[in-house]
């Protein structure tokens, strides 16, 4: 999909991200509506309710806090699927074009002397991999902070 709309609306940096964004959306909405779900029936919502809490405070104050861990979460892996579908992009050579420097047009500079000189691969080739883990792991550290099933002592 994102190759497709890459593809319609043209090769730029912009629209690289318009697309990433444009296939996730649905992912974060069912995501939401799924942790909105699950609390809604709650007490602490209910008692809110009874007391005639406005909806906007529920959702700001009860809510959101709720399911921002699994949002976080979901989040810093995404940032993670995104660099490496754009660096694959620009490796094939439908992502970020030549003046913009970019790992994935690295990886692709770099192959055509992967005989000769190999050592041109590892420098973006770690980058990408160190990056992608360092948000895997930040998400993670995120979603300790942030869970109220937490117990903290």
């Amino acid at each position: 999909m994102v190759f497709a709309i890459v593809a319609l609306l043209g090769v730029d940096v912009r629209n690289i991200i318009l697309a990433q964004v444009f296939i996730k959306w649905a992912w974060y909405a069912r995501m939401i509506r799924t942790g909105v779900i699950q609390h809604r029936d709650k007490n602490f919502i209910s008692f809110s309710r009874v007391v005639g809490t406005s909806n906007s405070f529920i959702l700001m104050r009860h809510l959101l806090p709720s399911i921002a861990a699994d949002l976080a979460v979901l989040a810093s892996l995404d940032i993670g699927w995104a660099i490496i579908n754009i660096s694959t992009m620009s490796f094939l050579g439908l992502g970020v074009q030549a003046p913009i420097p970019e790992w994935g047009a690295m990886l692709n500079e770099a192959k055509n002397v992967l005989t000769t000189n190999p050592i041109q691969m590892l420098a973006p080739g770690i980058a990408i991999v160190s990056v992608v883990t360092a948000f895997n792991l930040l998400g993670d550290a995120i979603r300790d902070v942030l869970d109220p099933k937490e117990v903290r002592s």
